[in-house]
């Protein structure tokens, strides 16, 4: 086989890849996941300013009917549900608070009532009042602004979150989103 029909067999075999990775996220996918990101980001910020975090987005300490404590997700659940997070990932987030449920299970709710010290829920796994847990850090945060977009296939979005602080950059956020049933919601967010 000549050279030239080496080269043109490898093109032709490439160019699917090489469009792929040239397509855009069209306009009206763009804005929608834009709004649905800015907008959990702009809520999640204004609760923690408001002081309003703990008790309008965060797990709950509840008393089962035997008297011990479990956690409440109701609130959790609504809120991520509300700015398009996927059911996969709520459960993921949810079941990152299995350690702080086995602990949970064994507490009296009139004894985890008591507890006031970070130290005291850290020792348990049950810090719940991470004020930063889905902006990073330990400063607070002024406003997130999606940076970019990359479209990874048909079903696949990837986006970069910058947070500011002060009109400086203080962190960043890579979004990943899927299609699901014809929506852009969130699958998976990682801090960085």
């Amino acid at each position: 086989m000549s050279l030239s029909k080496i080269t043109m067999s490898l093109l032709l075999f490439a160019l699917p890849f090489i469009v792929m990775g040239q397509r855009k996220v069209n306009s009206k996918d763009s804005t929608d996941i834009k709004n649905q990101i800015e907008g959990f980001y702009s809520w999640y910020i204004d609760m923690i300013k408001g002081g309003r975090l703990n008790s309008d987005f965060n797990p709950e300490f509840v008393r089962r009917s035997d008297g011990f404590t479990t956690l409440d997700f109701t609130q959790y659940r609504d809120g991520l549900r509300k700015f398009g997070f996927s059911e996969l990932f709520i459960q993921r987030r949810i079941d990152w608070y299995e350690g702080c449920l086995r602990y949970l299970n064994k507490i009296l709710y009139d004894k985890i009532s008591q507890l006031k010290d970070l130290d005291e829920f850290e020792s348990i796994n049950c810090d719940l009042r991470n004020r930063y847990e889905w902006t990073g850090g330990m400063e607070p945060k002024d406003s997130a602004q999606l940076w970019s977009l990359k479209l990874m296939d048909k079903k696949t979005i990837i986006g970069n979150v910058i947070f500011t602080s002060y009109a400086k950059s203080n962190g960043r956020a890579i979004v990943t989103l899927k299609k699901i049933q014809k929506q852009w919601q969130v699958d998976n967010l990682v801090l960085e």
